[in-house]
C-alpha cells in the first residue's frame, strides 16, 4: 500500500512517517507539505490513501481535499487534524473525506481507520460522528445552525452503508450480503462496524429498527 501524507507540520510528518511505516501493511509513504505539491505528485504517481493535514499553508486542507475528491475520487481521503472546531467535521464530509481523526490518535486506531477507508467505508472518531450528528449532515456550508435530522444518524451513512443496512433490514447474513453487493466478508464487517458506531446502536438489530421508519423495507 502507498501512502500520501499531506502534513506542513515538519515534526509531526516525521512522526507519522515513521508511524506509519510500522504498519505491515504498508509498502511506502510519501509526504509533502501543502495542497499544491500533493495534486502536482498526484499526476504522476498513484496512492492508495491520502492522510491530510486541515490548516495548509497555501490551497488549504478543505480545497485540496475538494480537488483530490474531485479529480480522484477512487482514493479515499483521511483528515488527520487538531482542529476542533466541529463545524469543520461536516465541511470536510462535504469535501469528500471518507474519515477524520484527531492528532495524537492511538497507532492501532489510526491502522484501523485506514484500513476502514480502504475498503469503502468511513471513518469518523467519537468527537467528529458526535458533532456530525448535533449538526446535520445536510444544508448549507455554514451549517452549524442546522437542525439535526430526524433519521436518527441515517445521514451519516455512506451510499455503501446504506446498502448493506437495507440488506440487513431484509434479514441478509454478512456471507449473503457480500455475495450480493460483490465484496469482501471482510468489508461487510467493517461496513456493519461503521454502521453502529454511526447510529449508536450495539447490534444489527437496532440498527435496522432505525431504518424501518424511514425506507419502507420491509424485512
Amino acid at each position: 500500500m502507498r501512502v500520501l501524507v499531506v502534513e506542513d507540520d515538519e515534526l509531526f510528518r516525521l512522526g507519522l512517517e515513521v508511524t506509519l511505516l510500522g504498519f505491515a501493511v504498508i509498502d511506502a509513504v510519501t509526504a509533502v507539505g501543502d495542497g499544491e505539491q500533493a495534486l502536482d505528485l498526484l499526476r504522476h504517481q498513484r496512492f492508495d490513501v491520502i492522510l491530510l493535514d486541515l490548516g495548509l499553508p497555501g490551497l488549504g486542507g478543505l480545497e485540496t481535499c475538494r480537488r483530490i475528491t474531485a479529480g480522484h475520487p477512487q482514493i479515499p481521503v483521511l483528515v488527520v487534524t487538531s482542529q476542533e472546531d466541529p463545524a469543520w467535521c461536516l465541511r470536510m464530509v462535504r469535501a469528500g473525506a471518507r474519515g477524520y481523526v484527531r492528532k495524537g490518535v492511538a497507532a492501532g486506531d489510526l491502522q484501523l481507520a485506514i484500513q476502514t477507508v480502504l475498503r469503502g467505508a468511513s471513518w469518523w472518531d467519537a468527537e467528529a460522528t458526535a458533532a456530525l450528528r448535533e449538526l446535520g449532515a445536510v444544508g448549507g456550508p455554514e451549517a452549524s445552525t442546522t437542525a439535526p435530522s430526524p433519521s436518527n444518524g441515517l445521514d451519516l451513512l455512506t451510499p455503501r452503508e446504506r446498502e448493506v443496512l437495507e440488506a440487513m433490514a431484509r434479514g441478509l447474513s454478512n456471507r449473503e450480503i457480500a455475495g450480493e453487493l460483490g465484496i469482501g466478508l471482510g468489508t461487510v464487517r467493517v461496513h456493519g462496524h461503521a454502521i453502529m458506531q454511526k447510529l449508536e446502536v450495539a447490534n444489527r438489530t437496532q440498527a435496522v429498527l432505525k431504518l424501518l421508519p424511514w425506507s419502507g423495507v420491509t424485512p
